[in-house]
């Protein structure tokens, strides 16, 4: 079972419930981002395909100021409204019902961090790279899941975990 791994809610376990359309980050996947883009004390942070929301919730628990989930499915939404209350229900954050595409054109906000782990089939992947660095702070970083595929650009790092890569983007200094 999916767990919060560090911070103030350490510990505290996600309702995962049986939808197999729902795929939680590995838990060696999250904990390798996280401390990557750590520190998060008082960043604004963008979790992209909130599913159970275990990223924006990690990010929350290391001291994130606040947490805006974009996720499309209603079957998700039950998931991530019952882990927030279960685990965070007083932190600043804001749910938006979304495809993911459509809310990145028409967002008006940027963010510190970013996180994402979209379904491996179906997203259009290079799209989402390059939207998701439209809505990322000066100085900002961003952490997506993905099957390994090959992306052209000088200013991101990928770390390969089996069949998945994780791949890291700064805007600005890294």
């Amino acid at each position: 079972m999916a767990s919060v791994l560090v911070g103030k809610y350490k510990g505290r376990k996600f309702f995962t419930g049986k939808d197999p359309k729902i795929r939680p980050t590995q838990g060696r996947v999250k904990k390798s981002a996280m401390q990557i883009l750590e520190p998060f004390d008082e960043l604004d942070v963008l979790d992209l395909y909130g599913g159970l929301g275990t990223l924006g919730i990690e990010a929350l628990s290391r001291g994130a100021k606040s947490v805006t989930f974009v996720e499309k499915y209603y079957s998700s939404l039950k998931y991530l409204k019952k882990n927030i209350e279960f685990i965070c229900p007083l932190e600043n954050i804001n749910i938006v019902q979304d495809d993911v595409f459509s809310y990145l054109q028409t967002c008006n906000k940027t963010f510190d961090v970013i996180l994402a782990d979209p379904p491996y089939y179906g997203i259009d992947i290079l799209k989402l790279h390059a939207l998701v660095k439209g809505v990322l702070n000066k100085n900002g970083k961003y952490f997506l899941e993905m099957k390994r595929t090959k992306i052209e650009d000088a200013d991101i790092r990928i770390v390969n975990y089996g069949n998945s890569q994780a791949v890291f983007g700064w805007n600005g200094k890294k």
